[in-house]
This record gives C-alpha cells, sequence and structure tokens, in this order.
C-alpha cells in the first residue's frame, strides 16, 4: 500500500477459516492540498410527485440483480425496495433477480419483461470483475439491439457515475446512494432522450 512506519494497531482473529482483520496506520508519502479537491454537487433531486406521475404515465419497468458471483443484495434493496424509500415507493415496477446472476441472464430478464431500465448491482472489484460485468452488459445490450432502448445503471460500492460511464453504462451510483438519487436520474435522462 506504499505505507511506511507501519503500525498494527488492532488485530482480531475473525474466524481461523476466515482470517485476521487488522488495522494499521502508517505514513503515506503524498501530500494533498484541500484547496485542489474538486467535490461535486449533490444532484438536485426531483420531487416526490413529480417522479410519481412520470412513472405512472409510461408505467416504468425495471430489472435488477447482483451480477456475477456476487451474493451481496443490501445494496440493491435499499435502492428498489418501497421499505427502504425505493424505486417502488413512485410506482417503478421492479423485477429482482436476486445475486450471482449472469449478465446475460440479467438483459434476457430485461428483455423478456419489457424493461426500461437494468440495475446492475457489484461489489466485487477485484480482477477488476466490476468494470468486466458493466463492459458485457453495454456490449450485449448492443448485440442484441436493445442499447438504445434500455438506460443501463451500475451500483457498488467500487463504482462511480465517471468509472460506470467509461464502461458503457448511463450511470453509476456508489456509496450513499438512495432511492431518490436514482428515481430522478431516470426520470431526468429519459425526458433528455425523448424515450
Amino acid at each position: 500500500m506504499n505505507l511506511t512506519e507501519c503500525e498494527v494497531i488492532h488485530k482480531q482473529v475473525m474466524h481461523p477459516a476466515e482470517g485476521t482483520l487488522i488495522e494499521l496506520k502508517g505514513v503515506l508519502g503524498v501530500t494533498i492540498d484541500p484547496a485542489t479537491l474538486v467535490i461535486p454537487e449533490k444532484p438536485e433531486s426531483l420531487s416526490d410527485e413529480e417522479i410519481r406521475a412520470f412513472v405512472a404515465e409510461r408505467g416504468l419497468r425495471c430489472v435488477a440483480a447482483t451480477v456475477g458471483m456476487d451474493e451481496h443484495s443490501v445494496g440493491m434493496y435499499e435502492i428498489i425496495d418501497i421499505k427502504h424509500g425505493g424505486l417502488e415507493k413512485w410506482g417503478f415496477h421492479c423485477e429482482h433477480l436476486g445475486t450471482s446472476v449472469p449478465v446475460e441472464k440479467l438483459l434476457d430478464a430485461a428483455i423478456e419483461h419489457g424493461a426500461h431500465v437494468v440495475l446492475l448491482s457489484t461489489i466485487i472489484s477485484h480482477g477488476d470483475m466490476h468494470r468486466r460485468n458493466m463492459e458485457k452488459l453495454a456490449d450485449l445490450a448492443e448485440e442484441k439491439g436493445v442499447r438504445d432502448k434500455l438506460l443501463l445503471i451500475a451500483g457498488g460500492t467500487q463504482v462511480t457515475d465517471e468509472l460506470a460511464r467509461s464502461w458503457g453504462m448511463d450511470a453509476g451510483f456508489g456509496r450513499r446512494t438512495h432511492g431518490i438519487d436514482v428515481a430522478s436520474f431516470i426520470v431526468k435522462c429519459m425526458r433528455e432522450r425523448g424515450m
């Protein structure tokens, strides 16, 4: 990690089969001037009424899944589930396929259900799996001739909007994202594209 003067400040055996959690501190030979940091402004959210009316008028449907060999599901439920203030709150019909879903199955389900939005969740980033899965979804949508009919949205702890867009998605959402953020993006984007 390029740290010097490392010191373990806490360690805890999780389970003999799982390894040990270690907290360490050290010196990173980099200086960051806070004045040079560019903090993006939080996008403005639309009102509940505006989103609900747009969704009802178009009968918007989305298909969602955690892809690859990823078993994480909490983040996706927070984005789609009505109990967490997710997309269902505004009338989106959400088909959740679960975890460890092949990218091909996610796209096929979107086509089968006549979805307008595909939500891909990915936490696993080692081996660039998050990048590969996003690129694969975008490429498959192109191959099947449905790319211009779908909004492809990725989310996960290592996902940023900039990276997701560079890998073929229409948007990427990371930590601290809420359903209102995704719903507002969908409505704004569909209006801009005349979808």
